[in-house]
C-alpha cells in the first residue's frame, strides 16, 4: 500500500492535506503540525510510522530543505520511503496522483518534482512575455 505524509511547521501541512483531499479522491494523507503544541515531534513521527506496514511505500513530503521537521524525517528514507522537501501543491497532487499499481522509482518521483518547479512562476513577468507574444 502507498501512504502519504505532509509534515510542516505550524499548520501547512494540515492545510495541504485538506486541500489536496478537496482536489483529489485521496483520503488516507496523515498530516503533522510541528510545533502547534507540546507533543515531540519524533514522537508523532513514531506514531504515524508505527501504523503502516514495513511494506508500505511512504512518500514523506516536508516544508523546507535543512528545516527541523525535515531532518526529523531523514532517518525514515530507504528505497521504500521517499523524502521531498519544499513541497508546493502541484508537486503534491502529483504524487498522491500517482497510479498505485505503478511503482515507485527516484526517477518518477524526480519527474514530478522537476515538473513542479516549472509551476513556480513570477506571473508578473510571465503576463508581460504573453503580452508581448501576441502582438
Amino acid at each position: 500500500m502507498r501512504r502519504y505524509v505532509i509534515a510542516s511547521h505550524h499548520r501547512l501541512a494540515q492545510g495541504m492535506k485538506d486541500t489536496l483531499e478537496f482536489l483529489t479522491a485521496c483520503r488516507d494523507i496523515r498530516d503533522i503540525n510541528a510545533y502547534v503544541d507540546d507533543r515531540e515531534l519524533d514522537d508523532q513521527i513514531e506514531e504515524i510510522f508505527s501504523s503502516f506496514d514495513p511494506d508500505d511505500e511512504v512518500i514523506m513530503m516536508t516544508d523546507m530543505l535543512g528545516g527541523s521537521v525535515n531532518q526529523h524525517f531523514c532517518p525514515y528514507m530507504n528505497e521504500k520511503r521517499h523524502l521531498i522537501c519544499g513541497i508546493n501543491l502541484i508537486c503534491a497532487m502529483g504524487l498522491v496522483l500517482l497510479p498505485e499499481d505503478v511503482p515507485l522509482t527516484p526517477e518518477s518521483i524526480r519527474e514530478i518534482v522537476e515538473d513542479s518547479r516549472s509551476h513556480l512562476i513570477y506571473v508578473n513577468e510571465y503576463e508581460s512575455a504573453d503580452d508581448q507574444k501576441d502582438e
